[in-house]
């Protein structure tokens, strides 16, 4: 594959989360200077699908999810290969037609939709999708919509208004 690049780094953990840094020359020429870069390829022969954040100065690090950490059976500390590549597809979920279809008939839900990351999106479409029946589907798809349409949910949250001393 071209454009792949290999590297060795230690794992390492803030807060709960695994991460190796990426070296200064992957991240320059995977990166960019954006602040998120969708990657793909492989932790030890694992494949992986991710996306590298900023840790500054055009510099990334990548997580290391907890389903590899367990297959590779490793942990902060272990050095583990990493081979990846700019990941150019589409993460946008496949909407199931009566969540497509709902969000269709409310111009506020879908801009409210479109207004959250796509993560947040797959992470939607998963909670509507994980049913039995269709009709579970269905409300929970007109539940969402109504959520949206009510701006619970947002891309950022607000700032807090700070009471002053005049109040």
């Amino acid at each position: 594959m071209d454009g792949v690049h290999v590297f060795s780094a230690k794992i390492y953990k803030v807060g709960i989360i695994r991460f190796v840094d990426v070296p200064a020359d992957v991240s320059r020429a995977v990166g960019e200077g954006a602040a998120r870069v969708a990657v793909r390829g492989e932790v030890e022969r694992v494949p992986v699908r991710t996306t590298l954040v900023s840790r500054g100065k055009c510099l990334y690090r990548m997580a290391i999810h907890g389903d590899i950490r367990k297959r590779l059976r490793v942990d902060a500390g272990a050095v583990v290969e990493i081979a990846i590549e700019r990941d150019e597809d589409s993460r946008e979920p496949m909407l199931p037609p009566a969540l497509a279809l709902a969000l269709r008939n409310s111009p506020k839900a879908q801009a409210a939709y479109r207004g959250v990351t796509t993560a947040f999106r797959r992470q939607i479409v998963r909670y509507v999708t994980s049913v039995k029946q269709q009709t579970t589907l269905e409300r929970r798809a007109a539940k969402l919509v109504r959520l949206l349409e009510q701006h619970k949910f947002t891309a950022t949250r607000p700032k807090r208004r700070r009471k002053t001393t005049s109040e």
